[in-house]
């Protein structure tokens, strides 16, 4: 199969293809007239894309199992 820069397909929680993220940098003008003429607002995300970076890489370690998880019964403060 072929592949494309700027679109990433992404699958729904039973693995499923269900999602394409496309980079409008590369494809937004061509895009954003497509679906205006079908009625379809475009929405970008206000979060700083490095932030984001951070979480999916937090999320993939927890899949992973790579994580501490904290007894918050015997977490003490001060002394």
């Amino acid at each position: 199969m072929a592949q494309t820069t700027g679109i990433q397909i992404e699958n729904n929680a039973k693995g499923m293809p269900a999602f394409a993220r496309i980079d409008l940098k590369k494809y937004g003008t061509e895009l954003r007239d497509f679906f205006s003429s079908k009625g379809i607002e475009i929405e970008e995300s206000t979060y700083n894309p490095e932030f984001v970076a951070k979480i999916k890489r937090s999320e993939q370690q927890i899949e992973e199992g790579h994580f501490h998880r904290l007894d918050l019964d015997n977490i003490t403060i001060g002394q």
